[in-house]
């Protein structure tokens, strides 16, 4: 049997960043992934934003860890040449309803601390965007991009060189407290089994985690740990629009969901998505027949697109803790010794902004241990 200082549980953007977090302080670690590389889920099947931490209550955990960790991410990239670009973020009214529903998310940003936003009006919206139209704009001058797959590529060097290890096509399969801990049953690729014992286990297993929770002795309908599987899709656009737009565009939030928005890449093409609606089992096929609900959606604030410009991209899963109509909840990031389990650190519900916390979050998981 196998004996580490901390197992963690996932090899997405926050799994590693705690891994290199934890490594880089000194800390034995070990992280296991079923798949056969990193960030095969939800961390490389997203829009690739880095979030500014505006919309969200002040004292969520949501709230803090993303304005905590854009400063950080930015930070990282430059340090360590990960291409990322400060894009800035226009989101777009297009009613005198959603005119005041940006006063209100302009009120909450600044109560959150975020830097540099402000209101503009049509005029000052063409000069920024002369393609986007609308009745009022909302700038986020710290939103931006970044390239996940180099940014998990770097977290996973830099956890190994300072000790930690990767193993891939490990999948976990049962977890039980032990005398001095925690013992981890692990099948391997090949139908191997295997097994680790650790004084920690940190659960960052994205889709997976409320299982895995399970799996240690927690009752994860009583603990409030469901995880909703909540399917985006994208559709890419006609090339003959690249580099037409210079910001992220998007909508005014609904209570639930940020909105099918424009979605840059570094390469200036561009996206439209996702959408967002609840499924029963995880599946990345896009659904051609919904280009007509995207183009409705879009052409409200970018008028320039065509039915033709659109076809199917790519697709993602969130693992929400809430459902249509329910109430938005917080980020889990919680040691379990008030449910007799010390030593295990369950991370649920890591939507968006997890990518722009994940620095932020490892920071808060190493506090923990």
């Amino acid at each position: 049997m196998d004996k580490v200082d901390v197992l963690v549980i996932g090899a997405g953007v926050v799994g590693l960043a705690i891994a290199r977090c934890l490594a880089g302080a000194g800390r034995e670690v070990v992280v296991v992934e079923r798949h056969d590389g990193f960030g095969r889920e939800t961390s490389s099947r997203n829009s690739e934003v880095i979030h500014c931490g505006m919309y969200y209550a002040q004292d969520l955990l949501k709230t803090k860890l993303c304005v905590r960790g854009n400063r950080m991410l930015y930070e990282l990239c430059s340090r360590h040449g990960i291409p990322h670009r400060k894009t800035g973020k226009i989101v777009m009214a297009t009613d005198e309803a959603e005119d005041a529903r940006l006063h209100a998310i302009l009120a909450q940003g600044k109560k959150n601390g975020v830097e540099g936003l402000r209101l503009m009006n049509r005029g000052e919206v063409a000069e920024l965007e002369k393609d986007v139209c609308g009745t009022l704009g909302l700038y986020s001058p710290e939103s931006g991009i970044i390239d996940t797959h180099s940014l998990m590529a770097f977290l996973e060097r830099s956890a190994i060189a300072d000790g930690g290890v990767v193993a891939y096509g490990c999948e976990v399969v049962g977890v039980r407290k032990g005398a001095s801990g925690y013992v981890t049953d692990i099948r391997e690729s090949g139908g191997s089994p295997s097994t680790v014992e650790s004084a920690w286990v940190v659960n960052a297993a994205g889709l997976s985690a409320d299982r895995i929770a399970e799996m240690a002795g927690i009752d994860r309908m009583a603990a409030g740990y469901v995880i909703h599987l909540c399917k985006g899709e994208y559709f890419r656009v006609s090339s003959r629009h690249r580099g037409k737009l210079s910001h992220l565009v998007y909508p005014v939030p609904s209570p639930i969901h940020l909105g099918a928005h424009a979605v840059l890449g570094l390469d200036g093409s561009l996206k439209i998505g996702p959408s967002s609606f609840y499924v029963d089992a995880i599946d990345y096929t896009v659904e051609p027949a919904h280009v007509a609900e995207f183009l409705e959606k879009a052409r409200r604030f970018l008028p320039f697109l065509e039915l033709e410009d659109l076809s199917p991209d790519m697709s993602g899963i969130r693992p929400k803790l809430y459902r249509n109509c329910e109430k938005v909840r917080d980020f889990i990031i919680h040691e379990e010794s008030d449910r007799g389990l010390p030593g295990l650190v369950n991370l649920v519900g890591m939507e968006s902004p997890a990518l722009t916390s994940c620095l932020a979050i490892a920071e808060t998981v190493k506090g923990l241990l």
